[in-house]
């Protein structure tokens, strides 16, 4: 295969991607960067080199001498996927402009950077390298989101990663912790509500996604958004809702009233687990 056809080929995943609406959802919701000082080389390409990262089904892939410099060896035999990088080259331009002294339109030359094509550049997932391992990346978002520290008395740790496809954010209930592919605070109040139906529901919860289980914490994080200010989420959450009932505006609606009680016992025992503070943050 060519460069040229490469090029193309990559190109017209990504077109592919966009025309049928396949993009990996966090596209329209927080996709995750590393704070300053432990960033790495893909945090800095364009969104669609990083949607072609998280389909490669990794979080941080680099070209060969890249890897070596961070002191890993790209394995025998890896195969290499491929980004686009812009093909640049200086162009004179004439343009149009107001005179700031006369207030007079004139036409000028100037001296600008185009693009004339894309090339492609190889580049290895971490899966595909061995050596020295890498400085631990921290994803926490800038700000906790509300009722951060009412979740640490319910989980032993609430982590949060890159997102690379599949999920948002899961509880797990053996490991006691919430893991977070977004900023999203409204993935968070879902997975806080997980967490506490766990230890309020007689036995835990059930392994797997359930139906009964994720309306709880869906209607659990809906309410929880309305009373910390973020508006909107009513029509997601309901969208979600459905989804677990089969697209049936009834039978989604009957759902809702099934686990009501379940909802309302976790709501109260989230918030009286908030202190005054924290509970008087909600709208």
């Amino acid at each position: 295969m060519t460069v040229t056809e490469k090029a193309r080929e990559t190109l017209n995943r990504l077109l592919e991607m966009f025309r049928t609406g396949d993009l990996p959802h966090a596209v329209a919701r927080t996709v995750i960067r590393a704070k300053a000082g432990y960033e790495r080389p893909s945090d800095r390409w364009s969104l669609g080199n990083r949607l072609l990262m998280y389909l490669a089904g990794t979080e941080d892939a680099r070209g060969f001498k890249q890897w070596e410099e961070a002191g890993r060896h790209v394995k025998k035999g890896a195969r290499a996927f491929y980004i686009l990088a812009p093909c640049t080259k200086k162009k004179t331009v004439r343009e149009r402009e107001i005179d700031s002294d006369t207030g007079e339109e004139r036409e000028v030359e100037r001296e600008r950077v185009v693009i004339t094509g894309f090339r492609c550049v190889p580049v290895f997932r971490y899966e595909d390298t061995e050596g020295a391992p890498l400085p631990e990346v921290d994803y926490a978002p800038p700000e906790p989101p509300p009722l951060f520290d009412v979740a640490m008395r319910f989980v032993g740790d609430v982590k949060y990663k890159p997102f690379v496809g599949g999920y948002y954010g899961y509880f797990d209930p053996a490991r006691r912790e919430i893991v977070l592919n977004t900023h999203d605070a409204r993935t968070f109040f879902h997975e806080l509500a997980h967490a506490v139906h766990h230890q309020v529901k007689p036995g835990g919860l059930k392994p797997g996604q359930h139906a009964d289980q994720e309306i709880v914490a869906e209607v659990v994080a809906a309410a929880l958004c309305e009373m910390y200010g973020f508006k909107g989420y009513i029509w997601h959450g309901w969208e979600y809702i459905r989804h677990y009932a089969g697209q049936d505006g009834r039978k989604a609606l009957k759902a809702v009233m099934g686990v009501l009680a379940d909802v309302e016992k976790v709501l109260e025992v989230i918030l009286e687990a908030a202190t005054p503070e924290e509970r008087g943050c909600a709208a």
